[in-house]
């Protein structure tokens, strides 16, 4: 502006000298010398006012319309990170991961989780269900803790296997699983101690010559066994047939491991076999090898009044079960139902709400709902301590899948 006031100064100052000098010729050349000078400041000042107006909008244009309201305090707390916040927002999301998780675990597990993939997509009945317990050999339950409710599973296994083929007596009973680590010899050797403790007389068949374990339960000799009587031209059971603690209960070891195991359950030789043990015996219990291992329990199967089925939730997968169950239906096998073995009740998101009631039932009623630890001692030195006393029996809650 002090720039614009002078020019307008200079401006108005050769005003006067040009109005002062006479008209004459004389002063033509300083008049014209004056008036050029004027309209030169006369330019330079009207463009100096238009700068001037165009700064003064400039100016006019960057003042803030923003009005304080309260002045700026520092705060007392930090306002990041949100702690509490941040909390529920992990507890929320961990819980969706848990349980897309499980989602996932569940969806991608394919083995046998309860009696309702039994009866719905393997078409079975579902004739025991055995509580998980200690197995070690040596150590049967149904003899170690006659009382017990897993010993009372296999007694209500006994009374469903006789309602389950009632037009037909159950003189040779198949027990085999789909995969190896069942536990089926486990079941039969605990079926037969409960056979045999209802009067019966049994006799325990070991024909898994790849793998026997049954001598090593009842600790007997497998110095001479079924593979012994294949060769023998007159079937005859002694030193083969041994005798347990067990009254009327009898074991038929392996014998010696033989290089054909199939060839020789498959012989004629195995049915003159089986025919000459019945005949000498009320029921025979046949531990035969997986199905899907081997065909030793596809061509021993048709030879046997029933098979039954040991499966383990949790383990066996239920592809293999159901291929299991129509192998032995092609060869013409009489499947009588499965056994649930080594269940665990604490799954009770698989469907075992009514078996949990009538465990816990019974062991209340019984009072062996703690158990004692038990040493390693031998049941054989303990046999006359443990004889029990015959009750009538009543249909377990599997009995009614069975019918």
């Amino acid at each position: 502006s002090g720039r614009l006031r002078t020019n307008r100064g200079e401006t108005r100052a050769p005003a006067c000298p040009v109005a002062a000098l006479p008209d004459n010729a004389d002063n033509k050349s300083e008049r014209d010398r004056l008036e050029t000078e004027l309209t030169q400041y006369r330019q330079t000042y009207a463009s100096l006012l238009q700068s001037y107006e165009q700064v003064r909008v400039a100016e006019a244009g960057s003042y803030s319309n923003v009005i304080q309201v309260d002045p700026a305090t520092v705060p007392i707390k930090p306002i990041r990170p949100r702690v509490i916040l941040n909390t529920i927002i992990a507890m929320v999301a961990g819980f969706l991961l848990t349980v897309g998780a499980v989602y996932l675990v569940e969806e991608m597990d394919d083995s046998i989780r309860g009696p309702d993939d039994i009866t719905r997509k393997i078409k079975l009945p579902v004739l025991g269900l055995i509580l998980r317990h200690d197995t070690q050999e040596g150590n049967l339950i149904t003899i170690e803790q006659p009382r017990d409710p897993v010993a009372e599973s296999f007694r209500s296994l006994r009374t469903n296997l006789q309602y389950a083929s009632v037009d037909h007596t159950i003189r040779s009973l198949l027990v085999t699983s789909p995969s190896p680590s069942d536990g089926k010899t486990t079941v039969a050797a605990n079926l037969g101690v409960v056979l045999a403790q209802s009067g019966q007389k049994v006799v325990l068949i070991d024909a898994d010559l790849r793998r026997p374990r049954v001598h090593r339960i009842f600790n007997v000799p497998n110095r001479s066994g079924m593979s012994n009587l294949f060769v023998q031209s007159s079937i005859s059971l002694d030193g083969s047939l041994q005798k347990t603690d067990i009254e009327n209960l009898f074991i038929l070891p392996s014998g010696e491991k033989p290089p054909n195991p199939s060839e020789l359950l498959g012989s004629g030789k195995m049915s003159e076999i089986l025919s000459f043990i019945s005949e000498q015996a009320d029921v025979l219990i046949i531990d035969s090898p997986p199905v899907m291992a081997v065909t030793d329990s596809s061509v021993l199967a048709p030879r046997a009044d029933g098979v039954l089925l040991v499966v383990k939730p949790g383990v066996t997968k239920l592809a293999e079960a159901a291929q299991a169950v129509e192998q032995l239906f092609r060869v013409n096998a009489n499947i009588l139902g499965v056994v649930l073995n080594e269940v665990d009740l604490s799954k009770s998101r698989y469907g075992y709400y009514q078996y949990k009631g009538y465990y816990h039932s019974y062991s209340a009623y019984y009072g062996t709902g703690k158990k004692k630890k038990r040493g390693k001692s031998n049941h054989r030195s303990k046999n006359k301590d443990r004889s029990i006393e015959q009750e009538p029996e009543s249909i377990s809650p599997s009995a009614v899948d069975s019918e």
